[in-house]
Formats: structure tokens, sequence, C-alpha cells
């Protein structure tokens, strides 16, 4: 069996490549083993404000999901950042299975923690405060609520406002903290861990307690990169789909 994970497409209308790179990859994942698994770790989309809301970049998307699962291909999906609103719908409509983050994928004597990776980035304290509010199901169900034109709007002004911040940060606030990583290895007595987020495609190796243990980060996909991580058998490979 193959599995295969990626995180951070942030697929939007104004960025037709990558919806291109995206379905292209999905083509050839069905040439493949039909055995084979799709792990998206979040951020699939740039920004989802509900599942009532559709749009030709939606059902392109839709419709490339539900054809892996048509091709035996089972699909796996974790909340990110910037799609935690992704429903019921959504799921339903794709044959998409939902992942409650962290996730241990274990397999052949094998336990893998995948996680999106954006609560382990605590340094930055702006962030995480703005999580804990919409990551709040009063909040969600509040905003769901709300007129499509009114979530679009607010959606919009958030997105400018998290650029802004970001403009404002140094890169070390916003990646992972060390500290935070060896906790989360130790709480759930893994070795290997895979996630996304931060968009510093890398292999981190460090020893945990005598044990060696494994962080792969997986890269945002973009017109330079698109980061998968291949496990086929034992073995763990990054791969660029561009380069």
């Amino acid at each position: 069996m193959n599995r295969y994970f990626i995180s951070d497409l942030h697929l939007d209308e104004t960025r037709p490549h990558t919806t291109a790179l995206f379905k292209s990859f999905a083509e050839k994942l069905k040439e493949t083993d039909p055995q084979t698994e799709l792990y998206i770790l979040g951020d699939l989309f740039e920004s989802w404000i509900g599942d009532d809301y559709e749009n030709e970049l939606h059902d392109e998307v839709k419709t490339t999901l539900k054809s892996l699962a048509g091709s035996g291909i089972k699909v796996f999906f974790l909340y990110g950042n910037r799609d935690f609103l992704i429903g019921e719908e959504f799921l339903s409509e794709t044959d998409v299975e939902l992942l409650i983050d962290p996730f241990l994928l274990k397999s052949n004597g094998k336990t893998i923690l995948l996680t999106h990776g954006d609560q382990m980035c605590i340094d930055d304290v702006e962030y995480q405060t703005f999580r804990s509010i919409v990551r709040n199901p009063d909040w969600q169900k509040d905003f769901l609520n709300f007129p499509i034109s009114k979530r679009l709007k607010i959606a919009g002004e958030t997105k400018d406002a998290s650029k802004q911040s970001k403009q404002e940060k140094s890169m070390e606030i916003m990646d992972v903290n060390e500290e935070e990583v060896l906790r989360v290895f130790k709480q759930h007595g893994v070795n290997t861990m895979i996630h996304g987020h931060t968009h510093r495609p890398m292999i981190h190796e460090l020893k945990i307690d005598g044990s060696l243990c494994s962080r792969y980060v997986l890269g945002d996909w973009n017109k330079t990169s698109a980061m998968v991580l291949q496990w086929s058998k034992e073995s763990l490979e990054l791969i660029d789909l561009i380069n």
C-alpha cells in the first residue's frame, strides 16, 4: 500500500495553476495501486466559509475528490487553520473521511502522528488567541448563520489582517516551538510526526530519551514547488511534483 501526505495547497480562484496541479496529481494517483490512501493535512483551501457557499472552484475540487474515492482510493482530511469550517455536507459529497487532529496512523507495527501543525506554534500568542476564538463551536455556529455576503466580507478582512500580521512577525515566532514538539512526541509515545502549516518542507531528526525521532514537514503548493510525502513499505520520502 502507498500512502501520500499533502497539505497547504491553499486552493483559490486566484491560483488556477495550483488547482490544475492538484487535479493532475489526483489523476496520477488513480493509476497507482487501488489500495492507495491520500491524507490531506489541512489548508486544502485558502478559505472556507461554509458548505453552503458554492463556486466553480469548489465544484472542481469536490468532483476531483469524489473521483478519487470512486477509483477506490481512500481520502482522509484533517482541519487546517484556513478550512476548519468544512462540514458534513462537503465530506458526504466527496466521500472524504475526517480525522481528528492529532491523529495516530498505525500500520505494520509503526505509529505516525499526523497533525496540521499550527497548535505547536505556541510562540505566536496572537495567532493562538485567534485560534481559540474561531475554533469555539458557539463562534462557528454564529458565523455560519450569517448571510454568505457577510461571511465573505469577514473572511476577506481576516485574510488581510493575517497577511499584515505575518509581515510584522519574525519567522521564528511563526514556526513550531521546539519544546512543544518534544512534548507532543512524548505525550503520544511516537517517533515519527508529519505536519504542515509552516510552509518549511524539511526532515528534522532528533533524539528523545535516547530514541531517534523524525519530524516530516510538508510544504505549501505554489508555482515553484508542490511537496508530497510518500510512505511506501517502510520508507518515507519527500517528493516535489514540480522540481
